[in-house]
């Protein structure tokens, strides 16, 4: 992957602008979140990781509909005492710093805040390595701030991308 050097100096960067102020959830063991039924981990699934992700939404101009599309997320997972636990980039994959690593897919997406990205149930789609996240089957997007692509249209000679800040509570399931 080209520009994963690229997201994981960004990450590093927000990761030491944005952390400050977070209160962040417990951790993993904890019983899931109230949600609506839409996005509900299935029956069976424990929550194996609960973590907050600070980062941008990525966003291109598309120079034929002048509007813009979305193209990836780049954030920091931030766990207990806003350790960095992992990130979170194009897939979307959420890659943990104990080498593990969950790509999801097939989302069920809801939306209570029209000022911030859906919340979202992801299935997962596939999975690596030997930790946390070697087992997920579900991951969560929650309260969510921020994060939507600019109002109207945009120029493609001026406006190629842009980053969206914006935050949410991932929340990881496997089966119990």
């Amino acid at each position: 992957m080209r520009r994963r050097p690229f997201l994981l100096g960004l990450l590093a960067l927000l990761s030491s602008t944005l952390v400050a102020g977070a209160a962040l959830p417990a951790g993993a063991g904890d019983k899931p979140p109230p949600v609506p039924p839409e996005i509900q981990a299935p029956a069976g699934q424990k929550v194996v990781l609960d973590v907050v992700g600070k980062g941008v939404q990525i966003y291109d101009c598309d120079a034929t509909t002048r509007a813009w599309t979305f193209r990836e997320p780049a954030a920091v997972l931030h766990g207990h005492r806003k350790r960095p636990v992992g990130i979170h980039f194009v897939g979307p994959t959420f890659e943990s710093f104990d080498g593990s690593a969950v790509v999801g897919a097939r989302p069920e997406a809801v939306q209570p805040d029209p000022t911030a990205i859906p919340w979202l149930l992801l299935e997962a789609d596939a999975n690596r390595g030997d930790g946390v996240l070697s087992r997920v089957d579900y991951i969560q997007r929650l309260e969510t701030r921020g994060g939507l692509a600019p109002k109207g249209a945009c120029d493609p000679a001026r406006d190629a991308t842009v980053a969206v800040p914006y935050r949410a509570r991932y929340v990881f399931y496997a089966a119990g």
